[in-house]
């Protein structure tokens, strides 16, 4: 189901003020997360050396020490430099909008402000975006160049539409993505088949794993007043009418129900998970989100 248009503003004119002002908090905020939460993690192994007077006793590696016969200590060093991934879903379901922008539209503009805070921190960022497969593939690296890369896919009418397979998405990433990057998934998470689970468990393993779900309000509710309405399957095309008044209720609460699920998926593999409609603003609601996980790994 492609597309011959998009409405994507990713560099709000100057007038927008507002706008600019508090993307350049989301912007210190994500530098901040960022530096709290993965950084203070960043020490990772860096081998091994001799022990002299005055080392931490608790850094001997006995069975080293055992094996070289000579006592060893093991030393570490930080990394202050990482990677952040995105992988952002442009498959037909995300086509679809009951307000004035598209889920694929609003999903793209803050994948791209997230991207500018990142190059901003001096970390490497990448993106694929993907329906089945991957549309394309932006190598994460450092520089102003990677993100004029990003914004000229995502401005690109034909990088959009397609069917749906998330596990296949995972797979490919974890091909190629050193596991001290963070992965950042954006998807409405429709039509996700069954054992999906496994390959979001297998990816926490490896990575720092945040969900975003992205909705339309007409995802999550139908309208309150009563008459028939058509419902679409974007991915077989099969039309259905349904009864509003009738089918209003039991609507919400079985897409209240496929949201916990996809929540409670991310949250028992250790990962983090937030939910945007399109009709809010997703600039306030992400720097909450974020500051809220600084302060929970302080």
């Amino acid at each position: 189901m492609p597309i011959k248009d998009l409405r994507i503003d990713l560099n709000p004119e100057l007038k927008k003020l507002d706008v600019n002002a508090r993307r350049d908090v989301l912007s210190k905020t994500l530098e901040g997360e960022w530096a709290t939460v993965f950084k203070g993690r960043g020490i990772e192994f860096a081998g091994f050396r001799k022990y002299t007077y005055g080392d931490d006793a608790s850094l001997i590696d006995w069975k080293a020490s055992l094996r070289a016969k000579e006592t060893l200590v093991r030393e570490f060093e930080d990394y202050k430099n990482f990677t952040v991934f995105f992988l952002l879903d442009v498959s037909d379901s995300m086509l679809f909008t009951s307000i004035e922008k598209l889920k694929c539209e609003y999903a793209a503009e803050l994948a791209y402000m997230m991207a500018d805070a990142i190059n901003k921190a001096g970390d490497a960022v990448g993106l694929a975006m993907f329906n089945d497969k991957f549309v394309n593939n932006i190598q994460p690296t450092i520089g102003s160049e990677t993100l004029r890369h990003i914004e000229t896919n995502l401005l690109n009418p034909n990088n959009y539409g397609g069917n749906y397979d998330l596990p296949k998405a995972l797979l490919m990433t974890r091909s190629f993505i050193d596991q001290k990057a963070v992965l950042i998934i954006i998807s409405d998470f429709l039509g996700l088949k069954k054992g999906w689970d496994k390959y979001i468990k297998l990816m926490a393993d490896n990575y720092e794993l945040i969900g975003i779900m992205i909705k339309d309000p007409r995802d999550r509710e139908l309208p309150s007043t009563g008459g028939q309405m058509l419902l679409k399957d974007p991915f077989t095309g099969k039309n259905i009418y349904v009864d509003t008044k009738k089918y209003a209720k039991k609507y919400k609460e079985m897409n209240l129900i496929q949201e916990n699920e996809v929540k409670e998926v991310f949250k028992k593999s250790r990962g983090d998970f937030l939910i945007l409609t399109t009709d809010e603003d997703y600039i306030s609601k992400l720097t909450g989100f974020f500051r809220k996980r600084s302060k929970r790994s302080e």
